[in-house]
């Protein structure tokens, strides 16, 4: 399956064979002194099964008191129909977990191709741009057994059929992506009460997750089309944001909310905002949603802590900072699909856990070593990036340390190093990984394109996993390479703060450490971390091995995250709507 795609056969329940095994077991122990603990081979085997499987328990924590209301997902894009980035990832997750937890759930995106298996099932008319548009529903519907499944709702407009998501071949934005998404708000909010789906509508009485800039009308239209005509007067509305940097900004003068959005003219007061550029005369869809839901979530606790300040705000921190005030806003961190699990892993070369790893992380090593062109060298440190080519990437630093990295020195420190990057995005940096590889042969493979076989390869195979983020609201990577292994080296940033515990004192940080967090967005500090981590795998294996098992023992799947969701759907639909119609 496709990155983060949840698949049917896989379910929120422990894989441990002793159901009732209720208490966590004491994650702070050693392998090795199991090994001299246990002489008995099948002892000792049963024993590492059953750590194995309480350490990766999936079963959820938390029962919500309100699985009888329907969870209605709105995204501009989801997994695996439509992606381009985490987005589509959380929002198919999202669809997969509401529903194994048994509420009803349904999910609406727009139809950008022909997605198979999808039927038609029925047809809204929405007033919008000063005319009726008519938009066409398609339904599929992923059964996950035991009475539970997901509702994928698709909206069919002549608008969503084009070559990108967003933007053209030329990366440049439609121009009329804020009626294309507007289109979609609207339709989200239709077809609860309108479609019959497996016998039933979904009904009023929902609550709504809307996420990122795409669906931030969809408060608004919650509050002022339909909560003022008595209608979703008992749902309430949760916005998620994945990345404060995108925030749909429009002018006012351009757009006017009566005659091309439909709203009343007090709608003002949510949607106008400031910027540089369009000064007052902004429309910001963003900010809009943070003021009119009842709720505001970000993809990681330390990105909301991030974004109430005015350094990482980027002009919404003043409001944000209200939202946290009124206990109405929280980051979650999130989880990882079960498809990222080297016990199971279709696409690596060996599965592996944490009885194993050793031995199964070297048979993947030479592996993609083999297949990548670099030389079959099991003691050179391998370092990986997958990810978008772009600054905030900081593909640039990766690319200003390789011929540091490759270079020998006297301390065995430097020099036997491998580098993979395999990513799409900036021409400049393409050349830069193209460049590096063909100066470098055998030693560098710089991939230009994107393969999620190869990342699932990357992760087992590779020694360290490099995320120099500028910033990163959660990021996957570093949760991923922690489930194979891979100890990942990041800038202490966002989520990668959240999910990576340094190595900031080797007596002190030895049982918790997953990683290398360097704190200064500049090729020094990076250097600086580099080096630590490079001298650990070198010239201290024990501790590169305890680092390892660390990050294995680590539970960064969705029932974790999902159990933290489901609080804060209670607490939202427990209290009062954060606006009066």
């Amino acid at each position: 399956p496709s990155s983060g795609t949840q698949t049917p056969k896989t379910k929120a329940v422990s894989e441990s064979s002793e159901s009732g095994c209720e208490n966590q077991l004491e994650r702070v122990f050693s392998l090795s002194a199991l090994d001299a603990l246990l002489q008995d081979p099948s002892g000792k085997a049963e024993l590492r099964s059953h750590l194995e499987a309480e350490l990766k328990d999936k079963r959820p924590k938390y029962a919500s008191a309100n699985l009888q209301t329907p969870v209605v997902v709105v995204s501009s894009e989801v997994n695996p129909w439509s992606k381009t980035g985490g987005l589509a990832m959380v929002a198919g997750s999202y669809g997969y977990e509401f529903a194994m937890r048994g509420h009803r759930t349904m999910v609406v995106s727009p139809r950008y191709g022909d997605y198979k298996d999808a039927v038609y099932v029925g047809y809204s008319k929405v007033w919008l741009d000063g005319r009726e548009h008519e938009v066409r529903f398609f339904h599929l519907f992923q059964d996950l057994g035991e009475g539970k499944g997901t509702d994928y709702v698709f909206v069919e407009h002549e608008c969503y059929h084009r070559g990108g998501l967003y933007c053209d071949r030329d990366g440049k934005e439609f121009p009329d992506n804020l009626f294309r998404y507007a289109l979609l708000t609207v339709a989200a909010m239709e077809a609860p009460l309108i479609l019959s789906l497996r016998g039933s509508t979904f009904g009023q009485d929902v609550l709504f997750v809307a996420n990122d800039w795409q669906t931030g009308l969809l408060p608004v239209y919650h509050l002022y089309k339909y909560r003022r005509n008595r209608t979703y007067l008992n749902s309430r509305c949760i916005f998620v944001i994945h990345n404060i940097g995108y925030q749909g900004k429009y002018r006012l003068s351009k757009f006017p909310l009566d005659s091309y959005l439909g709203l009343p003219p007090e709608a003002i007061d949510l949607l106008q905002g400031e910027d540089l550029n369009l000064g007052v005369d902004c429309m910001n869809l963003m900010s809009a949603a943070i003021l009119a839901s009842d709720r505001v979530l970000t993809v990681s606790p330390n990105y909301s802590t991030e974004i109430q300040s005015p350094e990482g705000g980027q002009g919404l921190h003043e409001i944000l900072t209200e939202k946290g005030r009124q206990m109405r806003m929280a980051g979650i961190l999130n989880g990882i699909a079960d498809e990222w699990d080297p016990r199971t892993d279709p696409h690596i070369f060996r599965n592996y856990g944490i009885s194993d790893v050793l031995e199964g992380k070297a048979e993947c090593k030479r592996e993609l070593q083999r297949s990548l062109g670099l030389h079959e060298d099991p003691g050179a440190a391998l370092l990986g990036f997958c990810g978008r080519l772009c600054y905030q990437k900081g593909v640039h630093l990766i690319t200003q340390v390789i011929p540091w990295l490759l270079t020998y020195e006297q301390s065995g420190v430097l020099g036997r190093v491998q580098v993979i990057l395999m990513g799409k995005g900036d021409d400049m940096y393409a050349q830069q990984l193209s460049h590096a590889e063909n100066s470098n042969r055998g030693r560098v493979c710089g991939y230009v394109g994107f393969d999620p076989k190869v990342e699932h390869r990357m992760m087992a195979g590779c020694d360290f996993l490099l995320m120099p983020s500028q910033y990163e609201p959660c990021g996957l990577p570093q949760m991923y390479a922690q489930a194979y292994g891979t100890v990942p080296v990041v800038h202490e940033t966002g989520g990668l703060k959240d999910s990576v515990l340094g190595l900031w004192d080797e007596a002190r940080d030895r049982s918790t450490a997953t990683g290398f967090l360097f704190s200064g967005f500049d090729e020094n500090q990076f250097m600086e971390r580099l080096y630590q981590a490079l001298e650990v795998y070198h010239k201290k294996p024990e501790l590169f091995r305890q680092i390892q098992l660390n990050g294995l023992q680590k539970n960064y799947y969705w029932p974790q995250a999902i159990d933290e969701y489901e609080r804060h759907l209670d607490w939202t639909l427990q209290g009062p709507a954060a606006l009066a119609p």
